[in-house]
């Protein structure tokens, strides 16, 4: 029995109109195409569904989990800035391997993001913030997430959660990584996923939003 499984709560804040690559016509030029369930479902029926070994690579959209009220007021942009903009966190480059690392006030970092248009191509020259604090046992984090409820499902032998958190502007991410049996939850915005059985051919260093600008709507 594993004592972890992988909740991830990714959170984006801010729009940002005035960057060359505009990400969001490049998005809206593909609709999802992964099984989404729009009703709730039981322990059982996820377990036939996507919980056996047979189906842990099969992808789904959960319509249905609800958002704790207290913890969505809690994750507003100015309660947050308001409560915790003092507060430092980890940030590291948006690239597969992320590499380096800062440590950087969090009202900063939301400067950053909201002002910053996507200049560059290059994951490695842009900063994420995504996981470690959580990590490095910040009190802050965990006071606002002991509010948020994960999904009611366990997947295989995988039985605690641990909660990962992250913010940030249009355009940003991870580029291509791997990852084990786990959830995702956009609490504000949203977040677009390319999945592959296969490994794509990509830079590590590239940004996702160039790699779909230059390879694949250039097909």
């Amino acid at each position: 029995m594993y004592k972890y499984s992988i909740f991830i709560i990714h959170i984006i804040f801010f729009v940002i109109v005035s960057t060359k690559l505009y990400p969001e016509d490049i998005y809206s030029l593909e609709t999802c195409n992964i099984p989404e369930e729009f009703s709730y479902i039981n322990q059982n029926e996820f377990n036939n569904r996507y919980g056996s070994e047979k189906y842990l690579a099969k992808p789904v959209v959960f319509r249905q989990i609800p958002i704790d009220k207290q913890f969505l007021n809690l994750i507003q942009l100015d309660s947050i800035l308001r409560r915790y903009g003092n507060k430092y966190i980890t940030v590291t480059t948006a690239n597969t391997y992320s590499y380096k690392k800062q440590y950087i006030k969090l009202n900063d970092y939301i400067s950053l993001q909201k002002e910053s248009p996507v200049k560059s191509k290059w994951g490695n020259e842009t900063l994420y913030w995504f996981g470690d604090d959580l990590l490095n046992d910040q009190k802050w984090l965990h006071q606002m997430l002991r509010y948020y409820k994960p999904p009611p499902y366990a997947v295989g032998d995988f039985f605690e959660p641990s909660l990962n958190f992250g913010m940030g502007g249009t355009g940003t991410g991870v580029p291509f990584h791997f990852h084990g049996p786990g959830f995702q939850q956009m609490i504000v915005g949203r977040k677009r996923w390319y999945l592959s059985v296969e490994k794509p051919f990509f830079d590590p260093n590239e940004t996702t939003t160039e790699w779909a600008i230059e390879k694949r709507f250039k097909q």
